[in-house]
């Protein structure tokens, strides 16, 4: 698939977690240069999830060329130039594919576009949630599975430890879970 925007074309690709990340964030502050971003994060989507400062620094210029991001620079007298980055129409595209494409198993991506939910599709999010929910539910089974084995006596007394703790943070997360999706729907009725 191609998008393209007056004089350039582009190639529409799968965002990563930084690059969905840094043009989510742009979305919402609007244009900002890479250290007020990393600011930024560090008070935002920085509690959900952060990109190590290189990461965050290398993938600017990537948006760029791709033509997901513009950028400006900004002539300071007494310091080094500023170059500011802002979203692009193709970036404002790639971003919303990003937000409502599944990414099954993958919490970092999950709890990311949650948390940027309001860019979101309502009903691409819901979906996000309620395949969030399927995945904690199967991994409680799991963990439900072994619960009957553990004998709770020598190594299995200290394995035991670990598994109650799984099995009671797993039913915490799906308690969560299911409040975020009566939330979701309510929102959308």
């Amino acid at each position: 698939m191609r998008t393209s925007s007056p004089g350039h074309t582009v190639v529409a690709t799968r965002l990563t977690l930084t690059e969905g990340a840094v043009l989510a964030l742009l979305s919402i502050e609007g244009e900002k240069s890479g250290y007020d971003l990393l600011k930024q994060m560090g008070k935002s989507i920085g509690h959900v999830w952060t990109p190590a400062k290189t990461q965050l620094y290398n993938v600017l210029p990537k948006l760029v060329r791709d033509g997901f991001a513009s950028q400006r620079v900004v002539r300071q007298e007494r310091r080094p130039d500023k170059v500011l980055y802002a979203v692009t129409g193709d970036g404002q595209q790639a971003l919303e594919r990003w937000l409502n494409e599944p990414d099954p198993g993958s919490r970092d991506a999950f709890y990311l576009r949650l948390f940027v939910g309001a860019l979101a599709d309502p009903d691409s999010l819901l979906e996000h949630v309620r395949q969030h929910r399927d995945e904690l539910a199967a991994q409680l089974a799991v963990y439900r599975e072994i619960e009957p084995t553990n004998t709770r006596r020598g190594h299995d007394a200290y394995h035991w430890f670990l598994l109650e703790l799984a099995i009671e943070e797993y039913e915490l997360k799906l308690r969560w879970a299911d409040r975020v999706i009566a939330s979701l729907e309510e929102r959308a009725a």
